[in-house]
């Protein structure tokens, strides 16, 4: 289990629940099977999935936690097309146009029918407590689902206090400031082949460079039309690569060969498989996040 995309909270408190204290929590709100006249449920699922046995999944004091999520897919044109029909039908019969409130009343009839026969979408947010660090790291795509898990899990857990860790310089500032000054960069730290660029506010224009050298006056020249870095692809000690944001999430992770390749040298069974994955991964970042947070001159 290698994380993608990282979302990095910092606990307020020392994080003091072990796996099995943390299970216990976790069960009273375990995932389930979206009933008929749901949209939508979510709950904890056990991270090593049918090969699990428990909701949380512990190694070398880290712990590895797993939201599911089921969504019914309703398409919105079909709705709006059942909505329209019973509307016409019944405007044609009382020989009057429908109010909002009606047609509001034929949305919900129309959703209530649909719903025990829609197609069912599960998805998984993964995340892991560092408690020695104590941080909270979430892999997911958008800050959204970041949210989505923190809100259930403050929901599980009583006094769970996470938030982002406050930096002195803003990503987008530090971003932009690498991208124009090599020698400030840094160390272990250089610049890959893409960017993002945003006129400030009250501007139009977003420039997107992928396959250059950042570094180039071309690509320095936006800047000086004053355009900031929203996007950064970066590389920590030849280790790993990723695309900073500017909101200080982490994107598009790829850990370097050496690590994927000490990982597949366990050849164990899918359990420590996976355990040894999770070791390695948290080993990376347990370097990695504080020298990227000193980067940005994050106040501790």
């Amino acid at each position: 289990m290698w994380f993608k995309n990282i979302h990095i909270y910092k606990f307020e408190d020392d994080f003091k629940l072990a796996a099995g204290q943390l299970h216990e929590a976790l069960e009273r709100r375990k995932a389930r099977a979206c009933g008929q006249m749901e949209l939508a449920c979510e709950g904890w699922e056990k991270p090593l999935g049918h090969a699990g046995q428990l909701l949380v999944h512990e190694s070398n004091g880290a712990l590895m936690l797993c939201l599911r999520r089921e969504d019914k897919v309703l398409p919105a044109s079909l709705v709006r097309e059942q909505v329209a029909e019973r509307a016409l039908q019944l405007e044609a019969e009382t020989g009057r146009s429908l109010g909002r409130k009606e047609k509001g009343d034929i949305k919900e009839q129309v959703l209530q029918e649909l719903l025990p026969r829609a197609l069912v979408r599960a998805s998984h947010t993964y995340a892991c407590i560092m408690p020695k660090q104590g941080w909270l790291v979430v892999d997911a795509s958008s800050a959204n689902k970041a949210d989505a898990l923190i809100e259930l899990l403050r929901k599980t857990v009583v006094s769970l206090n996470v938030v982002l860790p406050a930096t002195k310089e803003s990503p987008e500032s530090a971003m932009t400031r690498w991208l124009m000054h090599d020698d400030v960069l840094p160390a272990g730290f250089t610049t890959e082949d893409e960017c993002e660029l945003q006129a400030g506010e009250g501007a139009e224009g977003i420039v997107r460079c992928k396959y250059v050298d950042v570094s180039s006056s071309e690509v320095r020249a936006h800047v000086d039309l004053g355009r900031r870095v929203k996007k950064l692809a970066m590389n920590w000690n030849e280790r790993l690569s990723f695309v900073l944001h500017e909101d200080m999430s982490v994107h598009r992770l790829k850990f370097d060969a050496a690590v994927l390749d000490e990982a597949g040298e366990s050849g164990g069974d899918e359990i420590s498989q996976f355990d040894t994955d999770f070791t390695l991964m948290v080993a990376e970042f347990a370097e990695f996040i504080p020298e990227l947070l000193a980067a940005l001159n994050t106040e501790t």
